[in-house]
């Protein structure tokens, strides 16, 4: 009998991991949000989804396809999230009044997020459940059309943070069965400061505002916008993450060794400049693209807020949080979730490290 997952959400990370997990055999439900059902109504008429690329080739038949969350996870142990994370606050909300005991809620990727739903648990007096959050999302990916998903590459290691991370082992080896080349860390502060869109999109979308407004779509930021002058900002941000990552004790290692692309190397402009499959990403289109609107507010200033917090000093974080706020016109140091929101405010390093062992 195969083994029945939930993947939540409908777009580009949805698509791939319920394509790809159905063709390697699992049973999977999927769930989209019936406010954005008609974006994949193709999906919800045929159950089929047709896959291309690096997880293969070939038409799908999921198991479900539902806007009832409660149906979608009915029934599974493994519930795997991927939306943005502006909607992560709505979905551990829903999430924290319907898992079972046992269950497993893995966040694609996290942000520090599994945090916030770990307090919504405690809140509704949930226990026995799990929460792990991904660096990234397992696939680069992107839907040619609803019910078409092309998978550029797979995301190796794929590194994963569990709340608690006292259940880290036996979490990571049953989530194995899934993604096989999840690398376990520390906690899942250590995974969401792994994180590779805050670092590789913020610094480069800002630098390239102006070409990004007048190309509006015809440019392909991973070549012509990752140049010389972009990188050692990269870098310099770069160091700033690595910084805070020593205030924990945690391990550390450079961006470049994390995209896990066709380049091994210490230089971030030609890990990601020297890659074909970013090489075939256009975009973004506009400044209102998740890779300002999102990578700032829910990437980036998380990890300035708790930087601030530790008494880590991370100037340029800081100003390309103040750029990106006067680029989209609102406030990208409110827009994000708080450490009030997150479950850790007031906390020392000390603190924090048994709140993330424990729970």
């Amino acid at each position: 009998m195969s083994v029945s997952v939930a993947v939540l959400g409908g777009g580009n990370g949805g698509h791939a991991a319920a394509a790809d997990l159905t063709y390697r055999g699992f049973e999977v439900h999927l769930y989209e949000d019936a406010r954005f059902a008609s974006n994949m109504q193709k999906v919800f008429d045929t159950r089929k989804i047709t896959m291309a690329g690096a997880a293969g080739n070939g038409e799908v038949t999921l198991a479900m396809v539902t806007s009832d969350l409660a149906q979608a996870i009915k029934g599974v142990k493994y519930i795997f999230l991927a939306v943005p994370a502006f909607a992560h606050d709505g979905y551990a909300e829903k999430l924290a009044q319907l898992v079972q005991p046992g269950q497993v809620i893995t966040i694609l990727p996290g942000a520090f997020n599994s945090l916030l739903f770990w307090k919504k648990l405690k809140e509704n007096g949930v226990t026995d459940v799990v929460v792990a959050e991904t660096n990234t999302l397992p696939y680069a990916t992107r839907l040619r059309a609803p019910g078409e998903t092309l998978i550029m590459s797979l995301f190796n290691p794929l590194k994963i943070g569990v709340m608690p991370a006292s259940k880290t082992e036996e979490t990571v080896e049953e989530l194995k069965q899934f993604y096989p080349q999840l690398e376990a860390v520390e906690s899942v502060i250590a995974c969401g400061l792994s994180s590779l869109n805050p670092i590789i999109h913020v610094p480069g979308c800002i630098l390239n505002a102006g070409h990004i407004e007048q190309a509006k779509g015809e440019f392909y930021f991973y070549t012509e916008g990752f140049s010389s002058c972009v990188a050692h900002a990269t870098e310099a941000v770069d160091k700033e993450r690595i910084a805070l990552l020593q205030r924990f004790g945690y391990h550390s290692d450079i961006a470049a060794h994390g995209i896990g692309g066709a380049v091994v190397t210490d230089d971030i402009q030609e890990a990601i400049a020297g890659d074909p499959n970013f090489a075939k990403i256009k975009g973004p289109a506009d400044l209102k693209n998740r890779y300002f609107s999102e990578d700032i507010p829910y990437g980036i200033a998380p990890w300035a807020k708790l930087a601030h917090a530790m008494n880590v000093p991370t100037p340029l974080m800081d100003s390309l949080i103040y750029i990106g706020t006067s680029i989209l016109g609102f406030d990208c140091w409110e827009k994000g979730y708080s450490l009030e929101d997150l479950g850790i405010a007031d906390m020392s390093v000390e603190k924090l490290k048994i709140y993330l062992q424990n729970g």
